[in-house]
């Protein structure tokens, strides 16, 4: 009788302690799941803050001097801080100097950006400029730059703006650029993939930029 007492008073220790671990073990799951969840706010926080929700999606399409077509497509998700990759500045005159550009990862080295004037009073859009740069390992070079002002023979750049508002920064836009044979054969090498050849870039953003304003010295 005193060894029954004994074994089912080691079962009932077993037991308790048994539940004191499930218990223990519950509450530490529990602790883990709360801190993954703050972990996973922490870190949608910076992406977004790095630009993941508002990409630049661009595409060049470009020959080689095999005359073979090539095209790069690529969404730009990172961002600086400041004025360096978003800006919307209002100028003294009213109008306003934008500035986009997103890149690939830290290093920089892979983009698009899109920079132009745009007057709210008479919608007029000038100083287009923009592009896209990347990395390969073909001959060609492995930018493509636009600038109206300074190279136009030849180059069709057209901007779209869907959607802007010049409090808050939050803009929708498109943009198109173009050059042909003449245009390539007119600009400086460094900016294109393959002078003689035609090159064009489509690309789109919706986001939000710093808004500043310029003032007179």
């Amino acid at each position: 009788m005193k060894r029954s007492f004994v074994v089912f008073g080691t079962l009932m220790i077993a037991a308790l302690s048994f539940t004191s671990c499930n218990k223990n073990l519950k509450d530490d799951v529990k602790q883990l799941k709360q801190q993954n969840s703050e972990l996973q706010e922490k870190l949608n926080g910076i992406s977004n803050a790095l630009g993941t929700d508002e990409p630049i999606k661009a595409s060049t399409t470009f020959k080689d001097y095999n005359n073979v077509s090539h095209t790069v497509a690529e969404s730009y998700q990172f961002k600086s801080s400041g004025t360096s990759t978003q800006s919307l500045i209002k100028n003294p005159n009213g109008t306003y100097d934008v500035y986009i550009e997103r890149f690939l990862d830290v290093d920089w080295n892979e983009g698009a950006w899109l920079a132009f004037n745009y007057n709210p009073a008479t919608k007029a859009i000038t100083n287009k400029r923009g592009g896209q740069y990347w990395n390969d390992f073909l001959s060609t070079g492995d930018r493509c730059r636009y600038d109206e002002d300074s190279y136009n023979t030849g180059l069709t750049f057209t901007i779209n703006i869907k959607s802007i508002d010049l409090t808050t920064g939050t803009v929708s836009l498109e943009a198109t650029m173009a050059g042909n044979e003449e245009y390539s054969n007119g600009v400086d090498s460094y900016y294109i993939p393959r002078r003689g050849a035609a090159v064009s870039t489509t690309l789109s953003f919706d986001g939000k930029l710093r808004v500043y304003e310029r003032y007179d010295d």
